[in-house]
C-alpha cells in the first residue's frame, strides 16, 4: 500500500532517533553551558564549563571562561566587537568568529543570551578564506510564504538542523516539546502545528528520514522547514496512486517463524530497551552487553535523566534483562517515576510511567506524586471526542498515541468507567484501519500491541479489510532478513523492526494466552513487597483495579491490612536473605 501519510512520516522521522527508545540515544543531554576558544592553530580554552551562566550573555560567559584581563573589545553600533582573546588579536583579515552550538551566530556575543546547555565557540578565522562549512536555511509558512529566505550560515563541528533553525531564528521564535519521538517542533514564528498542519523538515528537497534534532549538517545542505497539512498531501497521493499493493493474508502457522527470523535480525543489530523486552517475552536471552551499557549510562547520569520517558524505558529494559529497577546500581528508577514530572513530555510520559509501574506490580506509596489512580485518570480526562488521544493535546487524535494509551489502560479494563473509554477508542482504531489510515508498519505495530494487551484479536472482524487482517498487514512489511521496513520495499531498518518485533511477540503472547508484552514480573530473589491500592481481584489478563475512593474508612482499613501483610512479607524476605 503506497498511501503516504506525511504526518506520520514526520513522526517516524523523529522516532528514527530512537533516541526516544534506545540506550545510546540522547547521550548529549544535561549539558552544561561551556565556552571553547580556538586560535589560529591551537585551542586556547577547551570546553570550559561556565557555572550559572544560563541567562547571561555569551560575552559574559567568555569573560568567566578566560578572565576579564584576557579580553579586549571595542564598542560599536553593533555592540561589543571582540578584538583580542588571550593576546591573539583580530587584525588584518583575521577576526574572532562566534558560534552557538556549532552554528554561526546571527547576533553579537553581548546580545546573545545563553540557553540551557549552550556550547559557545570563539574561533580565530581569516574572512578571506572559506575555512568553515555552510548550510542554507529556508523556512516557509502558510501558503509557502517565506518566513526566512535561503540564508547561508557557516557552521563548525557537527550541529544539527534544529541547531541551525534555532540559532538563525532565535529561541523565542520556536515552540518545541520533548517526547519519546525526540524534540517535536510545535510552532515557528507564532505559527503553531495544530489540526492537520505540522512543520515538515526537508533536506535538499527531500523529506528527511530522521528528525531535525538528529540530522547532522553537511556542507552545502539546503535545509527547509515547511508548514504543511498531512491531510491534503494524503488526498493528493491517494488520487495519484490508483493501484494499491494488497497486504499478505495472515497465516497463524507462520507466526513462530516470523518471530524467529525477527530475533535473528535484532541480535545482529543494536539491542535497545524495546528489543530487550521483546526478546525476553519471546523466551530469548537478552545480550549481557545491553545491561552493561545501561549500567554505564545510569551511573554516568547518577540515576537522573532529563526526560522522564528515558527513566521509564530504562526501568522496563532493566526488568527485561533480569534485574530490579528499584535497586539498580544504587538508584531507584521506579521512585523517580512515581515522584517525577510525568506530564513534562505530554501523554507519553504518563503512558510509559503507568506501564513501568505495572510491569512488575511495583509498590506505589499513597502519598506519591503520581499514583496509579492519578495516572489512569489523567489519561481518561485527555481522551478526545473522536475516541482517541493525540500526542500534542490537540482535538484531532492520532493512531499511534491512541494505541499506546490503550496499552497502558489495558490492565484496568475490569473497571467499568475505564472499559467505556477503551471500547470507544477501539472503535476509533478500527475505523482508522478500515479507512486505510493505518498505512505503515510502525503504526500497525502499535495497534497490534494495544489490541493484544486488551485481549482483542488483531486477526478478528474489527480489523479485517480486503480479506486481510491487521496482523497480516503488519507481517507484509517483514523482509527476508527478518527485519521490518516502514512503508514498503525490501530494506529493513532498526526502528521499524523494533516496533514490528514487539508487535508480533505481543500477538504471540495473545495467541498463547500468556499475558501482556509489558508484564515483566521480578524473580523471587529480586521481588519487592507490593502494596496494592485496592484489595480487589485481578481481572482477566493483567487487570489492576483502581482505588475505591467512595468510602475512606474502608480504604484506610484495607490499606492498613495490606501494609501489615507487606511488612510481614518484608520481614520474612529479609530473614530468608540473611540465612541464604
Amino acid at each position: 500500500m503506497k498511501k503516504l501519510n506525511t504526518f506520520l512520516s514526520f513522526l517516524v522521522a523523529f522516532t528514527l532517533l530512537f533516541g526516544s527508545f534506545h540506550t545510546t540515544a540522547f547521550a548529549q543531554e544535561n549539558k552544561e553551558e561551556s565556552v571553547t576558544v580556538i586560535g589560529s592553530k591551537e585551542t586556547l580554552v577547551d570546553l570550559n564549563a561556565v557555572a550559572d551562566a544560563e541567562g547571561s550573555s555569551a560575552f559574559d560567559a567568555l569573560v568567566k571562561a578566560v578572565g576579564e584581563a584576557n579580553i579586549e573589545f571595542t564598542e560599536s553600533q553593533y555592540g561589543k566587537m571582540i578584538t583580542s582573546i588571550q593576546g591573539v588579536k583580530a587584525e588584518g583579515t583575521f577576526f574572532w568568529a562566534f558560534y552557538v552550538n556549532g552554528v554561526g551566530a546571527q547576533v553579537g556575543a553581548d546580545s546573545y543570551i545563553l540557553q540551557d546547555g549552550d556550547q559557545l565557540s570563539f574561533v580565530y578565522q581569516d574572512w578571506t578564506v572559506a575555512t568553515n562549512n555552510k548550510a542554507f536555511l529556508t523556512v516557509n509558512g502558510k501558503e509557502a510564504t517565506p518566513l526566512k529566505e535561503a540564508t547561508d550560515v557557516g557552521f563548525i563541528n557537527n550541529p544539527t538542523a534544529l541547531d541551525l533553525l534555532t540559532v538563525v531564528l532565535g529561541h523565542d521564535k520556536l515552540e518545541t516539546s520533548v517526547s519519546e519521538y525526540g524534540i517535536m517542533i510545535n510552532g515557528i514564528s507564532g505559527i503553531a502545528a495544530e489540526g492537520t498542519y505540522y512543520w515538515a523538515f526537508y533536506v535538499n528537497g527531500e523529506m528527511a528520514s530522521v528528525g531535525a534534532d538528529s540530522y547532522k549538517l553537511k556542507a552545502g545542505d539546503q535545509i527547509t522547514f515547511k508548514y504543511e497539512s498531512w491531510e491534503s498531501a494524503t488526498e493528493k497521493e491517494t488520487t495519484e496512486d490508483t493501484v494499491e499493493t494488497p497486504a499478505t493474508p495472515f497465516d497463524k502457522n507462520a507466526l513462530g517463524a516470523s518471530v524467529e527470523t525477527a530475533v535473528a535480525y535484532v541480535l545482529a543489530n543494536q539491542v535497545g530497551e524495546w528489543e530487550a523486552i521483546a526478546l525476553k517475552q519471546a523466551g530469548k536471552t537478552v545480550p549481557a552487553s545491553y545491561l552493561e551499557n545501561v549500567k554505564t549510562l545510569v551511573n554516568e547520569k547518577q540515576g537522573k535523566f532529563a526526560r522522564i520517558t528515558d527513566t521509564e524505558r530504562y526501568a522496563l529494559g532493566i526488568l527485561a534483562a533480569g534485574e530490579n529497577p528499584t535497586a539498580f546500581e544504587g538508584y531507584n528508577l521506579i521512585e523517580a517515576i512515581y515522584n517525577g514530572n510525568v506530564t513534562k513530555q505530554g501523554l507519553n510520559g504518563v503512558v510509559y510511567g503507568l506501564l513501568a509501574l505495572d510491569s512488575a506490580n511495583f509498590e506505589v506509596p499513597a502519598n506519591a506524586t503520581w499514583t496509579r489512580e492519578k495516572l489512569v485518570n489523567h489519561l481518561l480526562e485527555n481522551q478526545n471526542e473522536d475516541g482517541g488521544w493525540s500526542w500534542d493535546g490537540s482535538a484531532k487524535s492520532d493512531i499511534d498515541t491512541t494505541a499506546m494509551v490503550l496499552t497502558a489502560l489495558a490492565g484496568y479494563q475490569d473497571q467499568a468507567e475505564v472499559k467505556v473509554h477503551i471500547d470507544i477508542a477501539v472503535e476509533f482504531l478500527s475505523a482508522q484501519y478500515l479507512a486505510g489510515k493505518i498505512d505503515n508498519s510502525s503504526t500497525a505495530a502499535q495497534v497490534v500491541i494495544a489490541l493484544s494487551a486488551l485481549g482483542v484479536d488483531a486477526n478478528g472482524e474489527l480489523f479485517a479489510k480486503d480479506r486481510s487482517s491487521l496482523i497480516g498487514f503488519l507481517l507484509s512489511f517483514q523482509n527476508a532478513d527478518g527485519g521490518f521496513d516502514w512503508q514498503g520495499g525490501d530494506e529493513s531498518d532498526v526502528f521499524s523492526t523494533a516496533q514490528g518485533f514487539q508487535a508480533i511477540v505481543a500477538y504471540q503472547l495473545f495467541v498463547k494466552g500468556a499475558g501482556s508484552l509489558y508484564s515483566l514480573p521480578l524473580s523471587a530473589a529480586d521481588a519487592t513487597p507490593v502494596v496494592e491500592e485496592k484489595d480487589a481481584p485481578a481481572a482477566q489478563g493483567d487487570g489492576k483495579p483502581l482505588p475505591n475512593t467512595a468510602t475512606d474508612m474502608y480504604n484506610y482499613l484495607t490499606f492498613g491490612i495490606i501494609l501489615l501483610l507487606a511488612g510481614i512479607a518484608l520481614y520474612v524476605n529479609e530473614r530468608r536473605r540473611r540465612t541464604s
